[in-house]
């Protein structure tokens, strides 16, 4: 294959995965450099793709991609926070489930954006390049100079997990606090008359507003819990941990344990079991969302798990990508979300 030809297909593979929006098509030179190519093949390629319509060079000599000649081309952006994650997995997943069927009619480009912080520049670039965003928000709250900005931006926004809705952001969350009800209510029929409550992840809007359902509920049952947070960076490692050092020390924990999040239960049900207790008999464990792991651990997790997303994302999706108007409240959100019962919880040991 002529060098050439190979750098017109890579610089043309480049273009459809989205990856010069943000920045710019780099000049001659840095393409020679990035491609491993002298700056003349390359100079020839960027000649040929400018024929072709599929670049543009301005009057100062610097390279653009040519507008989309298809009027249902949209460039769409999954911004994350940096590190791997299952639950991230699931809803981009789901994303593409729904690009590939009910819209595959338009040309989308979907592309991941990690971000580091509220402040990385990667958002604000995102946000200003990108025709529409779904914005996976980390467990603390979106701060209200970022709700503005995303509300005045011309890309459209969906907040995940997360709901701002009452600031004028769509929203989708699969698990409302309500629904936490139902672990609850399965803890309390296996006799359960105290339940501790497990949080290995930062404190933000969600993992508080779990925490605030779990203190109403022994209220209004008239029971006993202690909560034990540990704020960090590693949730299964820091809940494992915090439990192992409790059973080494003597901590007194209650007969169940609810933990905020799906990770902080793996670190705890390891822990319990090498301290020599069984999940399921001596102690239960359960979590408000196992990431789609829980059934098939040893022993397998209780846990409310996540209803199909793309039922949820459907109407954000067609927003961001039809370009008509918001229908309906701006907060998205399943009536009920399914419980799991596996065998991590059992009835609580007499006295």
């Amino acid at each position: 294959m002529r060098k050439a030809t190979l750098a017109v297909q890579t610089i043309e593979k480049r273009i459809a995965h989205a990856d010069h929006i943000m920045a710019g098509v780099p000049s001659e030179r840095q393409l020679a450099d990035e491609l491993g190519l002298s700056r003349n093949t390359v100079r020839v390629a960027v000649q040929h793709l400018v024929q072709k319509g599929v670049l543009v060079r301005q009057n100062n000599g610097r390279l653009n991609v040519a507008p989309p000649s298809n009027p249902q081309r949209r460039t769409l952006c999954f911004i994350v926070p940096a590190g791997h994650s299952t639950d991230v997995d699931e809803w981009r997943q789901s994303v593409v489930g729904l690009l590939e069927g009910t819209f595959q009619d338009y040309d989308v480009t979907l592309r991941n954006i990690p971000q580091g912080h509220w402040g990385d520049p990667v958002i604000q670039e995102a946000l200003s390049s990108f025709d529409g965003a779904y914005f996976l928000a980390p467990a603390e709250k979106i701060p209200n100079w970022l709700i503005a900005k995303m509300k005045d931006s011309p890309c459209r926004v969906v907040v995940l997990d997360q709901d701002v809705s009452a600031v004028g952001l769509p929203s989708v969350v699969l698990f409302p606090p309500a629904a936490e009800h139902k672990l609850f209510d399965h803890l309390y029929n296996l006799g359960h008359r105290q339940i501790d409550c497990l949080n290995t992840q930062e404190t933000g809007a969600v993992v508080a507003g779990r925490m605030t359902v779990w203190k109403e509920y022994l209220a209004s049952r008239g029971i006993k819990g202690k909560l034990h947070s540990v704020e960090k960076r590693k949730p299964v490692e820091s809940a494992y941990e915090y439990i192992r050092d409790a059973l080494r020390s003597g901590v007194p924990l209650a007969s169940a344990i609810f933990c905020t999040t799906g990770p902080a239960a793996l670190g705890a049900m390891r822990a319990f079991y090498e301290g020599g207790l069984k999940v399921g008999v001596d102690v239960s464990v359960c979590a408000v969302n196992s990431e789609g792991i829980g059934r098939y651990l040893m022993p397998s997790l209780t846990a409310l798990e996540s209803p199909p997303r793309s039922l949820y994302l459907r109407q954000a999706s067609e927003w961001i990508i039809t370009g008509e108007e918001w229908h309906g409240p701006l907060l998205i959100q399943p009536d009920d979300v399914p419980l799991f019962q596996g065998e991590s919880t059992g009835p609580a040991l007499a006295e």
